[in-house]
Order: C-alpha cells, then sequence, then structure tokens
C-alpha cells in the first residue's frame, strides 16, 4: 500500500517538500567509486556539467575522490538535513541506505536501483522494507528502478548515465516518464526541438511516488505551462481523469504497452501492467487529455500548445508551393478542417498582386507567383481576420536569400517570426507556420526561439488536429 497524497489535494507544505526534489541547496549521492565504470560517479559528473550549485557529498565504500570531490566512507560523518539522496547501490543494500538517510535527516530520495518488483514477480519484501522505512523517518522517494530528475532551472541532473547536458534547454514543458531510457531520449529531443523542458521525472516502478503526485505539482508550478506524460500503466485512472478534468494546464499522455508483446517487456522493465486501451483511450479523451503516438508527436503537440486556442475547425491555407497546397489541402481533411471559400473581394485584392497571372487564388491558396512580402502580411492578416476562419496554416519556402526575393530589409526570418506572433496575438487566432527548407535551415529558424515552427507543413495540420481537440474539449 503506497503512503502517498493520493486522493489528496496539495497543500502548499506538500509543495515545498516536493520542490527539494527539484531545486534542492545539497544532496548526497551513495555508491560511488573512483573506478572509471562505476556508475554513480555520473550523477556528479551530470550535476557538475549542468550548473549545480549546491553542494554534492559521494559516499562509497572505498576510499578516494571524484571530479575533486572526497568520497565519504563513514555515512556517520555527514551533515544533517541535506536535501536529496541519490542512492545507487544493489538492491540487498537499498532498505540500509535508506535507514541510513532518516537517520541522518535526509527526507528526499531518487532511489535508481534495479531488481525489485520488475525483476521478481512474487511478492517483494526489500520493497515492503523500503515503504516502511520512508514512513518510520517521514521520507518521500522516487523509483526504485529509475534515473531520477533533470531540472534546467536549477542544473539538477541524476540519471547515472552520462548526459551531454550542454545541449538540454530550458522550455515551458514538464515531463513525467515512467521510464529512464524514454527520459533520456525526450530530454534530448525537446532541446533539439527549441521546445525545451523545465522538469523530467523518471518514476520508474512508482513504488511511493506516482504521476498523479507530480502533476498536482506542475500543475502549480510557475515555470511549468504544458505537462506531459510517457506511461507504460495507469494505476490511478481516476485521480488522472479528476485533475485532468479540473486542470488549466494542457496535460498531454503517450501511453505504450498496449500489446501481448509490449506486455511482456513492460513487466521486465518497470513492473508495469497493462490496461485495456479501449478504456485508456476513452477515460483520456472524456478528461480532455491530448494522447500522442510518439516522442516526436509530444514536441508537434507542445509547439501547438504554444498557439493561441483552435475553435473551430475552418482554416485558411497558403503556400509558397502549388503541391504544398495540394498536400495540404489533403492533410486538412483527413484531420478534419475544411477551407472555406474566401470572400471573392479579397481574392481579387490578393491577385491582383501576382507577377505573371497565371494562377487563380482559392483557398488552399497557391502564393508561388507573388513575390511581395507585402502582399504575403496583406493576405494573412486578412484571411486570419475573417470571422469563418479559425486559424491559418502557412507553408513557406526558405533559402538565406530569401529577403531579397521579398523586398525585405534585414533579418527576414527574425521579421517574419516576430510578425507572425503579433498576427496570432493580435486575431487571437493560430498560425501553423512551416518552411520547406533544408534541415539545417529549418533547425536555424527553429533555433531563434521566436515563433513555434512546425518541421514540415503536414506536421503544422497534425499539430492543429490536436490543438483544435484540446480546445473544443477545455470550452465544452
Amino acid at each position: 500500500m503506497r503512503h502517498g497524497y493520493q486522493n489528496q489535494i496539495m497543500t502548499t507544505d506538500d509543495a515545498k517538500t516536493f520542490k527539494l526534489f527539484f531545486y534542492p541547496a545539497s544532496i548526497a549521492v551513495f555508491g560511488v567509486s573512483n573506478e572509471p565504470r562505476n556508475l554513480a560517479r555520473n550523477i556528479i559528473f551530470n550535476c557538475q556539467n549542468m550548473g549545480f550549485k549546491g553542494e554534492i557529498f559521494p559516499i562509497g565504500r572505498s576510499p578516494g575522490s571524484v571530479y575533486g570531490r572526497k568520497i565519504i566512507t563513514d555515512a556517520k560523518s555527514l551533515p544533517s538535513g541535506i536535501d536529496l539522496a541519490v542512492i545507487l547501490v544493489p538492491s540487498r543494500m537499498v532498505a540500509e541506505t535508506m535507514e541510513i538517510c532518516g537517520r541522518n535527516a535526509i527526507r528526499h530520495a531518487v532511489i535508481s536501483t534495479g531488481g525489485f518488483s520488475e525483476f521478481k514477480e512474487e511478492e517483494n519484501q526489500e520493497e515492503k522494507n523500503l515503504l516502511r522505512i520512508a514512513e518510520k523517518y517521514g521520507m518521500r522517494f522516487i523509483g526504485p528502478n529509475c534515473i531520477g530528475v533533470i531540472c534546467t532551472n536549477s542544473g539538477l541532473c541524476t540519471p547515472f548515465n552520462p548526459l551531454q547536458t550542454k545541449s538540454l534547454k530550458n522550455g515551458p514543458v514538464s515531463l513525467i516518464a515512467q521510464s529512464g531510457g524514454v527520459t533520456s531520449q525526450a530530454a534530448y529531443h525537446f532541446s533539439e526541438e527549441h521546445v525545451g523542458f523545465s522538469k523530467i521525472i523518471s518514476v520508474g516502478n512508482k513504488l511511493d511516488l506516482d504521476e498523479i503526485s507530480f502533476i498536482e505539482y506542475l500543475l502549480e508550478d510557475e515555470d511549468t505551462q504544458q505537462i506531459h506524460l510517457y506511461l507504460e500503466s495507469i494505476d490511478q485512472g481516476r485521480e488522472l481523469v479528476r485533475l485532468a478534468k479540473n486542470a488549466k494546464k494542457p496535460i498531454v499522455v503517450f501511453k505504450s504497452n498496449i500489446t501481448p508483446t509490449a506486455s511482456k517487456v513492460a513487466k521486465s522493465h518497470t513492473a508495469a501492467l497493462a490496461n485495456d486501451d479501449r478504456v485508456v483511450d476513452g477515460a483520456l479523451k472524456q478528461a480532455g487529455i491530448i494522447r500522442v503516438q510518439s516522442i516526436h508527436e509530444m514536441t508537434v503537440c507542445a509547439k501547438a500548445l504554444q498557439l493561441p486556442p483552435l475553435k473551430g475547425n475552418r482554416l485558411a491555407v497558403i503556400s509558397l508551393s502549388g503541391g504544398f497546397a495540394v498536400i495540404l489541402g489533403d492533410a486538412c481533411e483527413k484531420h478534419g478542417f475544411v477551407c472555406p471559400e474566401l470572400p471573392a473581394q479579397l481574392l481579387q485584392k490578393i491577385e491582383s498582386f501576382r507577377r505573371g497571372g497565371v494562377i487563380r487564388m482559392s483557398n488552399p491558396m497557391d502564393f508561388g507567383d507573388v513575390h511581395d512580402f507585402k502582399a504575403l502580411l496583406f493576405a494573412v492578416e486578412n484571411c486570419l481576420a475573417l470571422n469563418d476562419i479559425d486559424g491559418m496554416i502557412l507553408s513557406l519556402m526558405y533559402e538565406p536569400d530569401m529577403g531579397k526575393m521579398f523586398g525585405a530589409e534585414g533579418d527576414f526570418i527574425e521579421m517574419l517570426l516576430t510578425l507572425a506572433k503579433q498576427i496570432c496575438e493580435k486575431a487571437r487566432k493560430p498560425i501553423g507556420l512551416s518552411f520547406f527548407a533544408e534541415k539545417k535551415s529549418i533547425d536555424q529558424i527553429n533555433r531563434a526561439g521566436i515563433f513555434p515552427v512546425f518541421n514540415h507543413p503536414v506536421e503544422s495540420v497534425q499539430g492543429f488536429r490536436m490543438l483544435r481537440d484540446y480546445t473544443l474539449k477545455k470550452t465544452n
């Protein structure tokens, strides 16, 4: 029986307690040695490289030093009241280590060690011992069988695999993952997509704290605007639905372990039990939770959720390529959108900007015969201002000298992204912006961080589908 905060409303004291999992002033790392293959030493490496400013105490059985810090071999010499322990010792020694933490007034722990219920299917006495000791000392812990926490705001980085911490990017998303590997990959992918993240929590076996505990905290966390979850099992479905229905922040779920084949792996991986996927899918929809199918789709959704609400199915589509205008027309219909006819007077005005006069404007609109930035701006603003248009898909070509072709001065991309942001805010309607260009150019555009940019045109429509479904569910 878990001794958590389940079925309770998080209090101010609870929030302060949970905050120490992300912003500790000091951490103790158990299981450290100066051997190159030692995993616990990587925790110290990651924290140092990510800029963690707090005190770090390495604890191990043999004397030595790691990254300029002396290994403490006598835990009795630890100062009392260290904020967080990270435990990576053999499973038979975890309970003993938790007892040491309790006696030293350490009240928060990340138990990275595996070999518990995910390894032994029978009733696990070692897990009972962990809960008993935690109850005895009033301790809270993440895990076991996890890699803990990455917090870009504090520099705390407890994974035991060495990470490229300098590449991790701060952003508005916090993610709860039931897998250490998914935690690491999500950290990289959200950063590579220039979405970034505030916090990522690897919860592992969820013996004490689970996703419900952390959702409650993140709903109140000022640095978190969106909550994303990777789950292999959902143990408290009713609580998840209750929280999501009342949440003022979007909740996104990637639920795996939906087939018998996956279930075999998940059981030995995180002690996860499969749920009936049809029931799960219906419950998530009912709660207004956005369901995605991959880590990348999480980032697509995260970009879309940074835009204004999409309150209907009616889109205006503008592309600098006739081919992509056709592709986008298919994508819009596939995802349940319509492209209404635009007013004849507006189309005639837009057509007056054409050079060759060989393309008839419609919706979707082939803008390939117009090479005038003011004309593009006119079309975007006036189409988005129409009462029967709920949002816009805008697909542009990009080359380094694109600004010259449009007669624009200065940094064309910065100007375009800034204008897109301003138009969105003024119209209170979203623009799904994408470019067809070299991948390195798209990456450069995304790096500007001014306005969300999708990787390709169809991806923007996929993002709009998730944004629309979330908006309509929350407004009904």
